[in-house]
């Protein structure tokens, strides 16, 4: 078996046995983007906030690029911004559009772009233009005020009645001589006064 061909067993194989078997842990020395492939070009995947642990699978020729681990999501991140001992310990791995891309983003909107990527590296090489975006949803129109009930006011009070002080007092008599006194002066002689105690029951 030639070189090349157990170069790629090595790599087939290294697909298939669990991450944590060959992953190395390093952390993202700043917020860093998650691409899909080992080049500035490639879709952005995702990004990392500065401090986010993460398992290296492997690293491209010169561990300028590595394949990273993070949470559930899986991608490339420049090595600058890794911390750890990424050279001594993260294996050299090559990297290939159809077979990574169909093993991680089946159902990503730029998966169905993967034809015009397949020439990557290759020089005069253009990136394929990103998928449109889908049309931003309009808000909902918006609904009518719901007219409220008009208030009702409880009816006001009822008129008091005034008092009756009998009739007018005839010519040349003064106002009180006479019938009710008005408003305002002593009531007559055995009434209360308004609000006062009632007379005491003599003995």
């Amino acid at each position: 078996m030639s070189h090349a061909n157990l170069y790629r067993c090595f790599i087939a194989l290294s697909l298939l046995l669990p991450i944590p078997a060959l992953a190395q842990t390093a952390f993202t020395t700043q917020a860093v983007n998650v691409r899909a492939g080992p080049d500035r070009a490639f879709p952005l995947v995702t990004w990392l906030r500065p401090g986010t642990p993460v398992n290296v699978i492997g690293c491209t020729s010169g561990w300028r690029w590595c394949d990273v681990v993070a949470g559930g999501w899986r991608g490339w991140v420049y090595s600058r911004y890794l911390s750890g001992p990424i050279r001594s310990r993260a294996p050299v791995i090559t990297f290939s559009v159809g077979s990574y891309w169909g093993a991680h983003y089946r159902g990503r909107p730029w998966y169905s772009s993967q034809p015009g990527w397949n020439n990557w590296g290759s020089p005069g090489f253009r990136p394929p233009p990103p998928p449109p975006r889908p049309p931003a949803a309009r808000p909902p129109a918006l609904q009518p005020p719901v007219a409220r009930p008009p208030m009702v006011r409880p009816p006001g009070r009822p008129p008091q009645a005034t008092p009756d002080f009998g009739p007018p007092p005839a010519a040349g008599q003064r106002p009180g001589q006479g019938g009710n006194r008005p408003p305002g002066g002593r009531p007559p002689s055995g009434e209360p006064p308004s609000g006062g105690r009632p007379p005491r029951a003599t003995p």
